[in-house]
């Protein structure tokens, strides 16, 4: 390789294990990695040494990703109650519920949901339980649900399972130093928590501190996202660098007694109990194995070249978690960092003879360069686009590493019993600046760039461009800045015919286990019928908001209409129990008290929860020409129902098919 490339030798390595590992996600056979490996051989054998390690790379990523992906459930294991015993690998806790993903022997990783936070379970705990597992898979009732099946997967869960808290009993501890320290992250959330921050900056420092966000509210959460600074909730190379910053003036008497090497070793230890102590995220580990390098350099005196220890990173997370490729975590860190390492100092107009103009200046080429590197990806998974970004980036960027140093700062006066009020005063003020800017981001015209869904493909010529881009920073010649122009062009073009059309109209029956919801859309109108109670249907609103977030924002709907006891549209009309979706006429059956001849014949009619009567009668009675027998039913009882109208030979739907 020559210059620039050469500075980099990991990088083939990095992209042949890369793409090894997506072939691998495919679950070819293994022994087709034989070919790309006996390609590799002949390469190396006439001398073509960077082919030859590229390819080679390809099929070791291939085999690492196929070992490590566990197998299927066994499909015995779904049919009846067992008893299992499993040790907690990780915990995820809601408001008023929780995820246990759990190792059990013999089967696997498992995710337990649990509606308590109760009883108290830690990481590393051994717990009994008996259930019945399920295989995850997905329940795709309108278009862009959660592709649950896919990311249960690649997080290695091979079966899923819903528990009472009164069934799950601890049975045992782990005392090992691993999750001791992984127990620490409960014990740092305690202290803030106990401490005089208002509740605000607790959720703040939590989530900055920890990782854990699940302090933080919604609004907070979508107020963060719209202004560009979601990634100063998620542990990332900041923190560590913060962190670091804080270790080395901590440690700075040892600097002064000459043992530099020893300070160097001490904030390597310390930043790696803190990336276990945060649960071992890709961002955090990618950060402190760079930073463990650029130490490592230090101590020995050789030269650091930071674009490969982030090849070096990525390749020992990914040997490790081939899985980790496909996290969002994983994918915006390291593009950030490899987009900030080639574009920030090139973009920056101020020369770094003149120190303090240079850092200055950085402040806003490095967020254009995290920005270049991210922004389409973000834009891929969220669907939106921060405007502003250059302008909250600015601000809080000035002023975070001191709150967060002031942080690090109040969590270790706390942990030696000192309260600190002064500093809580303090760091509550700092904590409103980000707050306030980030709702003047909010708050000026066109904020966000929102309902963005495209083609993940299309990033391959996003990505193109910016190698062209780079390429005419680096070389500086014509030929390189009409490719970028060009790349550009397509780049656009493509984007602009990716726009997907949808009809007018839409109706679904999404499935639902207490009620049965229809939903209609009318161009940009969402309807929504349900027979939810009335007490219900904040809730149910709200479900349906968040589970089809992706549909309603591809469609550009703008408004929910709620199907009342009258009710007219173009697309649906209601009259009590009869209604009529795009020209089909449906009586909805609650009870048997819907039991009552109509005038008209209608299309179907639609057996929901409560009726526990005779189902020939609703046929004889109503006279549909089918019965759709809804999803909220009892299992059991739809089988009945099923089958009785399968005897009696009269056409009938079932919901749970």
């Amino acid at each position: 390789m020559k210059p620039p490339l050469s500075y980099i030798p990991l990088l083939p390595i990095v992209v042949g294990f890369i793409i090894g590992i997506a072939i691998g996600d495919f679950a070819w056979p293994l022994y087709f990695a034989i070919l790309p490996a006996l390609i590799s051989a002949i390469l190396l054998w006439r001398g073509l040494s960077l082919w030859g390690v590229s390819i080679m790379a390809i099929a070791i990523g291939w085999i690492n990703a196929a070992v490590q992906t566990p197998p299927p459930i066994n499909p015995s294991l779904t049919v009846n109650p067992a008893q299992y015993r499993a040790i907690v690998k990780d915990i995820t806790e809601s408001e008023n519920s929780r995820h246990l993903t759990v190792d059990i022997d013999g089967v696997g990783l498992c995710r337990i949901t649990t509606p308590s936070l109760f009883p108290v379970i830690n990481c590393g705990d051994s717990i009994a339980f008996t259930t019945d597992l399920e295989k995850p898979q997905n329940r795709h009732d309108l278009p862009l649900e959660w592709d649950m099946e896919t990311y249960m997967r690649r997080k290695g869960i091979v079966a899923t399972t819903y528990l009472q808290p009164e069934k799950i009993a601890v049975i045992g501890y782990d005392c090992g130093i691993y999750w001791k320290l992984r127990q620490l992250r409960e014990e740092i959330i305690s202290l803030i928590s106990q401490s005089n921050l208002s509740d605000p900056t607790t959720a703040f420092f939590i989530a900055t501190i920890t990782g854990d966000d699940s302090f933080l509210t919604d609004d907070s959460r979508e107020q963060y996202s719209r202004s560009g600074l979601a990634h100063i909730l998620a542990l990332s190379g900041l923190h560590v660098a913060i962190i670091a910053t804080v270790i080395a003036i901590l440690l700075f008497p040892l600097h002064l007694m000459r043992l530099r090497k020893m300070r160097y070793i001490i904030t390597i230890i310390i930043l790696w109990i803190y990336a276990i102590v945060t649960g071992l995220s890709p961002s955090v580990t990618r950060a402190v194995i760079m930073t463990s390098l650029f130490l490592l350099a230090l101590m020995i005196e050789r030269r650091n070249s930071s674009l490969n220890a982030l090849c070096f990173a990525a390749l020992v997370i990914l040997l490790f978690s081939p899985m980790s490729l496909y996290s969002i975590g994983f994918q915006l860190s390291f593009c950030a960092v490899a987009s900030i390492l080639v574009f920030a100092n090139r973009i920056n107009p101020i020369s770094p003879r003149h120190k303090i103009a240079f850092h200055f200046a950085s402040l806003i080429t490095v967020s254009i360069s995290a920005m270049i590197g991210t922004g389409l990806i973000s834009a891929y998974y969220f669907h939106t686009f921060p405007v502003y970004f250059l302008l909250s980036n600015i601000i809080v960027l000035l002023i975070l590493p001191f709150v967060l140093g002031g942080g690090i700062l109040l969590t270790l006066l706390l942990a030696i019993g000192v309260e600190a009020q002064w500093l809580c005063i303090a760091l509550d003020f700092g904590y409103s600046i980000i707050s306030n800017t980030c709702e003047l981001c909010n708050s000026l015209p066109g904020a966000t760039i929102d309902n963005i869904y495209f083609s993940p493909l299309l990033l391959i010529p996003y990505f193109a461009t910016c190698a062209a881009l780079l390429a005419s920073l680096v070389y500086r010649k014509k030929l390189h800045y009409y490719a970028t122009a060009t790349m550009a062009a397509i780049t656009v073009l493509l984007f602009s015919l990716n726009r997907e059309q949808y009809p007018d109209k839409e109706i679904y029956f999404p499935r639902d286990t207490y009620h049965t919801n229809i939903i209609a859309r009318d161009k940009t109108t969402l309807y929504l019928f349900t027979t939810a109670h009335h007490s219900e249907l904040p809730a149910v609103v709200d479900r349906v908001e968040n589970r089809y977030r992706d549909f309603i924002g591809s469609r550009e709907i703008d408004h929910m209409a709620i199907v009342d006891s009258v009710f007219d549209s173009d697309i649906i009309t209601r009259r009590g129990r009869n209604l009529i979706v795009d020209g089909k006429h449906y009586v909805i059956i609650k009870d048997k008290s819907d039991l009552r001849p109509i005038e008209a014949k209608p299309d179907y009619a639609l057996v929901c929860r409560g009726f526990t009567g005779d189902i020939v009668d609703v046929y004889n009675t109503i006279n549909p020409d089918t019965i759709i027998l809804s999803y909220d039913l009892h299992p059991r009882r739809s089988s009945r129902y099923y089958n009785e109208c399968r005897e009696d030979s009269i056409a009938v739907i079932t919901r749970r098919d």
